[in-house]
């Protein structure tokens, strides 16, 4: 699933060091804009870059986060 796909969207977000980020998904900032970082998408007040991302899910809106 691409970052930009979730922008907007209530996922939860796990990191390649096993942190879970569960909120609305906001700030997509693509590779060329982000440069020299990779593509980043924010939940909160964290932005969370792409090759730090080992799985997103795209959680039901009756699921409480």
């Amino acid at each position: 699933m691409k970052l930009y796909e979730v922008e907007g969207k209530k996922v939860r977000i796990k990191t390649d060091d096993g942190q879970v980020f569960e909120g609305k998904a906001y700030d997509y900032t693509s590779a060329l804009d982000n440069e020299p970082d990779p593509a980043s998408i924010s939940i909160g007040d964290t932005e969370i870059f792409e090759n730090e991302i080992i799985s997103i899910e795209v959680m039901s809106e009756k699921e409480s986060i």
